[in-house]
């Protein structure tokens, strides 16, 4: 027997056992491309970041804020919305957009996991591009952690499990996996790609080549989004953890971050 936390890993928002999430921290993941996204926006300087479930929901908000206040931000089915301010491209949230801004944000799966994920006492959300920040946060916090997987369509995403992965990696030494069969399978396939970091291939440039191979990669390869994968693959660009709080419901920099940490490079 163990003391110490657990960490599980929910491969879609559906399979969350009912009160599972309760007492405990949930780390929502979308790695293409909601919570990459969302992380790039907080870098930028965008104040909080509101998730919604429906484009009339996410107008509905806007609308409400006063002139100049709010980014309409979003996709449905990898394309961009009609009428909205931007897609849901990283790159496309650059300071120069997002300063002093408050996104308004609905995405086909990312924001569906995040929303379903409100019973936690805690809800972050985690990317490769803030990966250590959010595994630092969880590991300070020290309650017991699930790593929910947005998936795509209502499929398992390959991408999305190997952050969790890598997540479980992270916390192997403080957290106890070997009570969730999920946890075990992610972290054996995360460390399955991190051994083919050799001399003749950069870490980043292993983990793009495999972010390409599930639905989501394929589906933005074939959109002329390979750009948007890139930006997916930068391990740890961003030195900051973002969560969900509550009344009114939004994302901003967890306040162990501090406005200090931005974009690295």
């Amino acid at each position: 027997m163990t003391n110490r936390p657990t960490v599980s890993v929910h491969l879609l928002p559906s399979q969350i056992p009912p009160g599972a999430l309760q007492g405990g921290v949930a780390v929502v993941v979308d790695v293409l491309r909601a919570t990459t996204t969302m992380v790039h926006a907080l870098a930028a300087g965008c104040l909080a970041v509101i998730p919604c479930l429906e484009i009339e929901d996410a107008r509905r908000i806007a609308a409400s804020q006063p002139p100049g206040s709010t980014l309409l931000a979003g996709e449905r089915q990898g394309l961009p919305i009609e009428g909205f301010d931007l897609s849901n491209s990283p790159a496309d949230f650059t300071a120069e957009a997002c300063a002093g801004k408050t996104l308004v944000f609905t995405t086909t799966n990312g924001t569906r996991a995040l929303l379903a994920c409100q019973e936690a006492e805690r809800v972050v959300v985690a990317s490769f591009v803030n990966l250590s920040a959010t595994a630092r946060l969880l590991r300070e916090d020290g309650r017991p952690v699930h790593i929910v997987c947005s998936g795509t369509d209502g499929f398992i995403s390959f991408e999305d499990s190997l952050l969790a992965g890598a997540l479980a990696e992270e916390l192997w030494n403080k957290f106890d996996l070997g009570g969730n069969d999920a946890a075990m399978l992610t972290l054996t396939s995360w460390c399955d790609i991190d051994s083919h970091d050799d001399d003749d291939h950069g870490g980043e440039d292993v983990l793009l080549n495999y972010l390409t191979r599930g639905r989501g990669g394929r589906r933005l390869r074939g959109l002329g989004l390979s750009g948007d994968i890139s930006d997916a693959a930068a391990v740890n660009r961003f030195d900051l953890a973002a969560e969900l709080l509550r009344d009114p419901l939004r994302v901003v920099l967890s306040p162990t971050t501090g406005e200090s940490a931005r974009k690295l490079g």
